[in-house]
């Protein structure tokens, strides 16, 4: 429904829509937050679809503002869209004339929704100062978008010197599937530090500057920005380590190609972000984004204002088919260092906290390193160089419960991704518990979710208690609740292990597990998610329990378990060991002494069965400092 008010004003929209609300229905129920859109008139329509469509993810008040002729009468022409023209929001246009239109934040003003945050968007052109401008002064997060600007590199600058806490950038948020890729490769083997990188893009995409400055700040690097065709948006990324560079290019819109020394290149879907997608990201988080910040502030400064730099946009011009070359860097830490810092993966809208990686050259705060380098093949057969042997576990110590699930629902999301270029199918253990439901909700809110093809993933679970579908205590009742129920999943490749309303007993159940596994190729996962008990168990398999002995089947049944309910079903050690990649998420300070035990050289299974757990190609541990606080500093 679209009702136009011309010559109208405040009061009389107001009225409007509550007289809309009286004929249609609570129209403002369930909007969790007003959105104003300061645009001119030759972009609003545009603008208006974009909002709301976004808003589809996010209902609100799309308080639409277009500044008109500054000559004549003040005047507005009002316009307000709800139901099916409006997505899952109400929208107020307002187009102002005369002296009103300097003064939009006074006709805005009544229209708030009350007790909500509001968000400002500048669809084009925005104001050289934020901090002065009154509509961006009663707003809780500012959105501009420099790519749409006449002078992006320019609006950078300015965004740079004015920043407060709250303002953002659509050309942030565009870069955050390749900080997700960029991160996620660097958490693989070898685990060599980065010596300098090179980004190749178009010298009107400030994308490709802030996703220059982000390397930059992030590793503490001197990085390379390269000119590509005007328009193409970021076309390639080459990160440089002693074994060979990372390279990272898409050539068109849709899919990129990795290329990694040791390793086969992978086809990765990288499509460009829509306006719509990005702008619903920012709707998602209201608290300021301090890497954001960082980047924009100290990463710019990095690649443009150290003596001897060259600006950005002034390196050798190359086409972007795959690796790029290095030209002339932009810039250097202050104190001339070239080691690389490890990338903590990113701080941004899915929330993962920055986290460590335990390593030889780094000063750890909790734990220290737990391997010696070591020449291995990997399961397919293509030597690699790692500093981790296979049955060494890698350590990554989150700040807190919160930022172990994030960091481990995109890990999760990543390693989809990735194993889904190069196998029709992908295999993954879940856990249940807090973490991992939460580990899947995190993912659940992850952009990086929407490119997974959900129906070629087939999902199973470490262990479950021995209860009928749909008890509130299954790992799968709780999984689904969290994420599962919401995606679009082929039911036949969910896994769930049978209870006592579909099998007659746990040794029947775990005979039938070991059955469906077989048909599946025999249990071999890409990822299986483990969670630890204080006591140092994992799945159901107890300290010093009879379950641990069953060395010759895929699954076994568990009664007696020291934890309710008393019978349960579990993958053995054997079968769990049949996964490329391990991961054991914990938290909490009653977890420090088995953590502590677990990682102790030597410690036993049958004492601490978190200790006999690794992958094929990966054994990795993300924990939180209360979890590490007992390990050897």
């Amino acid at each position: 429904m679209i009702v136009d008010l011309p010559s109208t004003s405040t009061a009389a929209i107001g009225k409007q829509l509550v007289q809309l609300r009286n004929e249609v229905g609570a129209l403002a129920l369930g909007r969790v937050l007003t959105l104003i859109v300061v645009v001119d008139d030759d972009a609003a329509d545009e603008a208006v679809e974009i909002a709301t469509e976004a808003s589809r993810q996010h209902p609100c008040r799309i308080i639409v503002v277009i500044s008109g002729s500054r000559r004549g009468a003040n005047r507005i022409d009002g316009q307000i869209r709800v139901g099916g023209d409006a997505g899952a929001s109400e929208v107020v246009i307002m187009r102002l004339f005369g002296k009103l239109a300097e003064h939009g934040q006074s006709v805005v003003t009544p229209l708030l929704l009350p007790d909500s945050p509001v968000v400002a968007w500048w669809p084009r052109e925005a104001p050289s100062d934020l901090r002065h401008d009154p509509i961006a002064a009663m707003a809780t997060r500012r959105v501009t978008d420099s790519a749409e600007c006449s002078h992006p590199r320019a609006m950078l600058t300015r965004l740079a010197e004015t920043y407060q806490p709250g303002d953002t950038d659509l050309s942030w948020t565009r870069i955050t599937l390749w900080r997700g890729l960029l991160a996620a490769a660097l958490d693989g083997p070898p685990y060599e530090s980065v010596t300098a990188a090179t980004v190749a893009g178009a010298p009107d995409s400030p994308s490709t500057d802030l996703l220059a400055a982000w390397l930059a700040w992030a590793l503490r690097v001197p990085v390379t920005r390269e000119d590509t065709q005007a328009g193409s948006g970021i076309c390639a990324v080459g990160l440089e380590r002693s074994s060979g560079s990372i390279d990272l290019a898409r050539p068109g819109d849709l899919v990129a190609t990795m290329t990694q020394p040791g390793q086969p290149d992978r086809r990765i879907s990288l499509r460009r972000r829509g306006d719509a997608e990005c702008l619903a990201d920012e709707l998602r988080r209201l608290d300021a984004d301090e890497t954001y910040a960082d980047v924009l502030r100290k990463g710019s400064a990095r690649l443009g204002h150290h003596e001897g730099s060259q600006p950005l946009g002034r390196g050798e011009r190359v086409e972007a088919r795959g690796r790029t070359r290095a030209a002339q860097p932009c810039g250097a830490t202050s104190d001339g260092r070239r080691r690389g810092r490890l990338l903590a993966l990113n701080r941004r809208h899915d929330h993962p906290r920055q986290g460590f990686r335990v390593h030889p050259d780094e000063a750890p705060r909790h734990p220290v390193d737990l391997s010696h380098r070591a020449h291995r093949p990997d399961h397919e057969g293509a030597a690699v160089m790692s500093e981790h042997p296979t049955n060494a576990p890698l350590v990554v110590v989150h700040p807190d419960k919160q930022g172990v699930s994030d960091a481990a629902g995109a890990r999760l999301l990543l390693a989809l991704l990735d194993t889904l270029c190069v196998r029709d199918d992908a295999h993954v253990v879940l856990t249940g518990g807090s973490l991992g439901s939460d580990m899947l909700a995190s993912a659940g809110r992850s952009p990086l979710a929407r490119l997974v093809d959900w129906s070629r993933v087939h999902l199973w679970w470490g262990d479950e208690r021995y209860l009928p579908d749909g008890d509130p205590d299954r790992n799968e009742t709780q999984n689904r609740a969290a994420l599962l129920d919401h995606l679009p999943l082929d039911p036949a490749k969910i896994h769930g292990m049978a209870g006592p309303d579909r099998s007659d007993s746990a040794e029947a159940s775990a005979a039938a597990y070991a059955t469906e596994l077989r048909a599946h190729g025999g249990g071999l996962f890409d990822v299986v998610l483990l969670g630890m008990g204080p006591d140092g168990h994992v799945a159901s398999l107890f300290p010093q329990h009879p379950a641990q002995l069953v060395s010759d089947a895929i699954a076994v049944a568990v009664h007696d378990s020291p934890k309710p309910p008393p019978d349960r079903v579990s993958l053995t050690f054997e079968c769990l060991a049949r996964s490329r990649q391990v991961w054991l998420l914990v938290a909490g300070a009653d977890k420090a002494p088995a953590v502590c035990r677990a990682l102790t050289p030597g410690a036993q299974r049958w004492d601490v069965p978190a200790a006999g757990v690794r992958g094929l190609d990966a054994t990795l541990w993300l924990v939180d400092v209360e979890a590490a606080s007992e390990l050897p500093s």
